[in-house]
């Protein structure tokens, strides 16, 4: 399924899809992601042999409330105020993560990265799901993040069950990725939000 202009019902039959153990892929406003139940551990597996990625890269749980990002995290006071100062928006955060969430979500790593777009095609998509969505972008391993459909549609093709089209992604680059595990934050991928910003926030360290 392919739907530019996506109404509530191609948003369904997408969450649907996820729901009951597919993968789909969806707009954020970064780059299109494609995802699957965080809780499925054999939906995670096909996610990964789809994406032909690498099993030692973790995915990144895309969430549309804190409260779930609480379920599945331990979020501390710097945690916290990047939350609230940039997302929903193009900000990954990694944390440590709680037991619900398996190892192959996270690589065996004892962290989560929570990321919470802002796109409402992803949020009325992630609400009607109610649990955490594990994405990476829509593309095959070591091919450039796409930001339109088209592009997803030549990457990955019938290797997914649902792709929901809603035109150019207005970003274009992959969030900004900040790990919160250590003794002190570390900007591992650089986006849309800058260390600059992300200072302004939380200080110096």
């Amino acid at each position: 399924m392919s739907e530019s202009n996506p109404n509530i019902d191609s948003i369904n039959i997408c969450a649907d899809i996820l729901c009951g153990g597919g993968i789909a892929v969806f707009p954020t406003e970064t780059v299109y992601g494609v995802g699957a139940n965080v809780f499925d551990e054999k939906a995670i597996e096909r996610l990964y042999t789809a994406k032909c990625r690498p099993k030692e890269k973790a995915l990144l749980c895309h969430l549309y409330t804190v409260d779930q990002a609480n379920e599945i995290g331990y979020l501390d006071d710097t945690a916290k105020a990047l939350i609230k100062a940039f997302t929903p928006g193009p900000l990954t955060v990694i944390v440590k993560k709680k037991p619900c969430i398996g190892n192959n979500v996270t690589s065996g790593m004892d962290t989560v990265g929570l990321r919470f777009p802002s796109n409402n095609v992803f949020l009325a998509l992630a609400k009607k799901c109610g649990f955490p969505i594990a994405a990476t972008s829509a593309n095959i391993s070591g091919e450039a993040s796409p930001a339109e459909a088209e592009s997803v549609m030549r990457s990955l093709g019938d290797r997914v069950d649902a792709i929901i089209d809603s035109g150019l992604t207005p970003v274009g680059v992959p969030s900004t990725i900040i790990s919160l595990a250590g003794d002190k934050p570390v900007i591992l991928r650089q986006g849309a939000v800058t260390e600059k910003m992300i200072k302004e926030v939380i200080g110096e360290w």
